[in-house]
């Protein structure tokens, strides 16, 4: 049996803002009573305002919007401790009517209703998951918030589910824990409910980051319980992104006291309860409808014949003709984490590629496996994937594996890196070996130079990146693979890298002016030039057999073959 904990992240999909979309609307208003302009929300989209304004606010002492205190701060700035001004700017910016609701909060919905989740806790204000659940089911959710807080615990103890919990209040109340001050501690009774949810259900965490140190205390107390999360303990965490050392600290404090304690890798909120919702058995069809608005139909939409004119809309779609339908299943000692397979993997130099689903799978030689792993590493064994292949949408896990494959594979021989950005793959112009015979086409697209640093430019220092660096940038080409009706596609797509990642944001008047002009016709030349690079000869040969490494034709040494000829549409016959 499972409980809940939903953060910010879990109602974004709404259209309700972030912590980061708040400060940066509070900074507006700020700056806007104290210079006496006019600047609107939208006007936050062009980056220029976006820099005035924060240069401005830097000269008045304001942290940087990626620094924790840069939330309170910038309720400080506005209300002070006025709360009551501060209830009614959280009422409007939470308003029902600034959001909808997606699949994954109907879904969510579905899950209460069908008895599968039975205790919610949150640190949000909104009413998101009572709405959904009066859509879905038809009946109301009352939520124990910081005015009612007395009873949750009583509730939870006489059984009367579903448990909702807010636990730094509702915005339609007085009581509101809303600034580092008020979120140092939690309201007892709250946190009691809590922490007895937790010694008497699993938990599974979802739209939060860690930052509130009084939920954290929270959880660290469940561990000290007699019975902590005794179904388990469940982290989910964007893919791609790192947790914070505190969350990282928590799962490894729950192992160690027994939990079965995992970080779980999403791709959003919607995503993940869609998932879940389909793996309900017997499902209530009412609710099933509800959810999906729609029942499910079968149709017959007999496609219309190929034309014979000329192409009127190019793809940067590349079929994929074959894909692996082998690799290898690794058994280890402990259980490996997202991290560990990673840190292998940069370990073993790009000789190896690993995923995680309900076992761990790779490619590569033996000898690299081992190199990479260690003695953690138990048995090697050839495994088919054939099946799961063949239902990418539902194993995610491996689009992430063949795009890596194809990566590696497409790097060999040229003068590119690889990289992972957002869970996807891009190769990126190495200005360390300079090698204009084989980028002569790319750079009569983009002009000036492909590679270079931003002068006078350095990243902001941060919590997380306490470090001042330079900032560089180069010409690359996201690779992402799609499976449509049972067919395999390549999307690339070009793009400008920038280094470090996390100064992408500060080169985005950069990246407007570099690629701003980007339009029809120099985006067909530079489609063109990047696929020529990548397939040499592509005009000899449609067809293209890629490895990434070198050996037999067997488990450990993936083939792909890949047309380099894009898809394209004509009109249809009369």
């Amino acid at each position: 049996m499972l409980s809940w904990f939903l953060g910010a992240g879990a109602s974004q999909s709404a259209g309700l803002p972030t912590a980061v979309d708040v400060i940066w609307d509070l900074k507006r208003r700020y700056y806007c009573s104290e210079e006496q302009q006019n600047i609107s929300a939208n006007d936050l989209q062009n980056a220029a305002i976006k820099e005035k304004i924060d240069a401005f606010m830097v000269s008045r002492g304001f942290p940087a919007t990626s620094d924790p205190s840069a939330y309170t701060r910038s309720f400080e700035l506005v209300f002070g401790t006025d709360y009551d001004r501060q209830s009614r700017y959280l009422q409007g910016i939470l308003s029902e009517k600034n959001s909808s609701l997606t699949l994954g909060h109907r879904a969510f919905a579905g899950l209460i209703a069908s008895g599968a989740i039975k205790a919610v806790f949150t640190t949000n204000f909104d009413t998101v998951v009572e709405r959904a659940v009066a859509e879905v089911a038809g009946r109301d959710i009352a939520s124990f918030h910081l005015e009612g807080s007395y009873a949750a615990k009583a509730a939870l103890n006489n059984d009367q589910f579903p448990l909702y919990c807010k636990l730094h209040g509702d915005f339609r109340y007085t009581s509101l824990k809303n600034l580092a001050e008020d979120l140092k501690t939690q309201n007892a009774e709250l946190g009691d409910c809590f922490v007895s949810a937790g010694n008497r259900f699993g938990m599974v965490v979802a739209g939060y980051s860690g930052r509130d140190e009084s939920v954290m205390l929270l959880l660290h107390r469940v561990l000290d319980g007699p019975n902590p999360f005794p179904h388990g303990f469940y982290w989910m965490g964007l893919k791609g992104r790192a947790p914070l050392a505190a969350v990282a600290a928590l799962l490894q404090a729950a192992r160690a006291k027994g939990v079965q304690a995992e970080l779980v890798e999403i791709e959003t909120f919607d995503s993940l309860m869609s998932r879940l919702w389909k793996q309900m058995p017997n499902k209530d069809s009412v609710l099933a409808d509800k959810i999906g608005r729609t029942g499910a139909q079968s149709v017959f939409i007999p496609l219309q014949g190929p034309g014979t004119s000329g192409p009127i809309l190019r793809m940067n779609a590349l079929p994929i003709t074959s894909v692996p339908h082998t690799c290898l299943e690794l058994t280890f000692r402990a259980a490996m984490e997202w991290e560990d397979i990673h840190r292998a993997e940069v370990k073993a130099r790009d000789k190896i590629v690993c995923t995680k689903g309900s076992s761990i799978l790779g490619w590569g030689d033996e000898a690299s496996l081992r190199h990479a792993f260690g003695d953690d590493l138990q048995s090697v064994t050839g495994a088919s994937i054939e099946r799961s292949v063949s239902d990418l949408p539902n194993n995610l896990h491996l689009k992430g594996f063949l795009e890596r494959g194809i990566g590696l594979a497409l790097v060999r021989g040229k003068p590119l890196l690889y990289r992972t950005w957002r869970g996807g793959s891009v190769l990126i112009l190495d200005r360390a070996i300079p090698s204009p015979a084989m980028t002569k086409h790319i750079l009569r697209c983009v002009g000036g130079d492909l590679y270079g640093r931003l002068a006078g430019m350095m990243t902001e220092v941060t919590p997380e990146h306490p470090r001042l660096e330079e900032i560089w940038w180069a010409e690359a080409v996201k690779l992402d693979v799609e499976e449509i009706d049972g067919k395999f596609w390549l999307l690339v797509k070009p793009d400008v890298w920038v280094w470090p990642k996390h100064a992408r944001k500060q080169a985005a008047t950069f990246l407007d002016k570099r690629t701003g002009g980007r339009f029809n016709k120099q985006a067909d030349a530079l489609l063109s030039a990047w696929i020529g690079f990548l397939f040499p000869n592509a005009e000899k040969a449609s067809e293209h057999v890629l490895t990434p490494f070198e050996g037999p034709d067997d488990a450990a040494h993936p083939r792909f073959v890949i047309n380099s000829r894009t898809a394209f549409s004509r009109k249809v016959v009369a």
